[in-house]
């Protein structure tokens, strides 16, 4: 389930904790029954903030006879969608280069992790997978209750990246390095 973090075609900031906290509540009022079938679904962990300002929860798989979701209440009800429409919608798998760290996550706080994350791509010599001249997406996921004290926070932040298919076979430089032969250490 998803919403967005600012009304449409509107700018959004990390930093604007009242519409974290309204996309928060249309999502978790969702989960607490405010659609359809005025069904109570359980929460899961993370939450995660896309760096165009979508706010996900990833809902369980369901088992049973039904598989699909309950609808969100009506876009009209601004009890529960101040922002815009909670959607239900699948994510497309991907592969993440991504980076923990604690705090609060803030505007400040994801540029310098996005900063960092990238260096060590670049670094280690892995492509991100983003067309050239491109920003950079990032999401931001976050596992912890509001309350927990910043140091204890587990937050994280992925990157898109390419997996390479060539895998180097040859390691034989490596036992060369290390004085190691066919397991066994040179004296």
């Amino acid at each position: 389930a998803s919403t967005s973090m600012s009304p449409v075609d509107e700018a959004y900031t990390m930093d604007d904790l009242a519409s974290g906290g309204e996309a928060f509540n249309a999502l978790a009022a969702y989960l607490f029954g405010a659609n359809e079938e005025k069904e109570v679904m359980e929460m899961t962990t993370p939450v995660s903030t896309t760096s165009t300002g979508e706010m996900r929860f990833y809902l369980k798989e369901r088992e049973g006879e039904s598989s699909s979701f309950p609808m969100p209440v009506a876009e009209n009800d601004e009890i529960f969608n101040e922002k815009g429409a909670v959607k239900i919608q699948e994510i497309p798998a991907s592969t993440l280069a991504v980076a923990k760290f604690t705090g609060f996550v803030t505007e400040g706080e994801v540029a310098r992790q996005k900063d960092a994350l990238m260096t060590c791509l670049a670094i280690d010599g892995i492509e991100i997978d983003v067309p050239h001249a491109r920003s950079v997406p990032h999401v931001i996921l976050q596992y912890n209750p509001p309350y927990t004290i910043p140091i204890l926070r587990r937050n994280e932040i992925g990157i898109p990246v390419r997996l390479t298919a060539e895998v180097e076979e040859d390691d034989s430089h490596l036992s060369e390095g290390w004085g190691v032969e066919d397991g066994v250490e040179e004296e």
